[in-house]
């Protein structure tokens, strides 16, 4: 079994090398950057270059619920794009709205992308439904329109970009995030990235063992 896990920053990835250090061969680790863009291109690089058998996206994210505070860490099953679209003078309308895509095209269901389900060992693990943004929320009225429209638990600004990659090249996936801040006006002394990136390692070594098979099914 081959798995390939991508961060978009390197200290979000360091939780991944550190369990990939003891099984070396059996797992690829990939710095993929922050965004969509980058995030698209480098996972099918990775998938072009290599034959996997799942692929593990694991970062922090912004938190709209209670249901999910820092340092609590989510399995993603359900993601929007969440800026891709058209602002009008009555509000944001998506791709789907103007029927420029229909929800339904492959790989979009009912306008969202959704993960495979997830393995026995993300038992435990709350389950989120995601927004994907190009600029990371931090006004109420943006907030409230992304709550309005997408019901998301969390905003990330790569998650349905890997989605969208491996739905598309059909591969098994998974993704985690750990919480590192409430989705809010910003303020960064309220983060508290340390700890999510904490428990994410942990998280991570419940869910994959370091021969890149779910953890639990070896």
């Amino acid at each position: 079994m081959m798995l390939l896990i991508t961060a978009a920053t390197p200290e979000e990835l360091l939780v991944a090398q550190q369990l990939a250090a003891a099984a070396p061969g059996a797992c690829r680790c990939a710095v993929t950057g922050i965004g969509m863009a980058p995030a698209v291109y480098y996972t099918l690089k990775c998938l072009q270059e290599d034959r996997y058998d799942m692929a593990v996206n694991i970062g922090i994210a912004g938190s709209f619920t209670d249901r999910l505070p820092v340092g609590s860490v989510c399995c993603v099953q359900k993601e929007y794009f969440g800026d891709c679209g058209i602002q009008t003078p009555k509000g944001f309308l998506t791709l789907f709205d103007e029927h420029l895509l229909g929800e339904n095209t492959f790989p979009f269901v009912d306008g969202a992308l959704h993960a495979p389900a997830p393995p026995a060992s993300v038992a435990g693990i709350p389950l989120a439904t995601g927004v994907t943004v190009h600029t990371a929320s931090g006004e109420r009225q943006r907030i409230a329109g992304l709550q309005a429209r997408f019901s998301p638990d969390i905003e990330t600004m790569e998650s349905a970009a890997f989605f969208y990659v491996c739905l598309q090249e059909k591969i098994p996936f998974l993704a985690l995030r750990a919480i590192s801040n409430r989705v809010e006006p910003r303020d960064k002394s309220k983060w508290d990235i340390p700890l999510a990136l904490q428990n994410l390692g942990q998280a991570l070594k419940k869910v994959v063992n370091v021969r890149g098979m779910w953890a639990g099914n070896a």
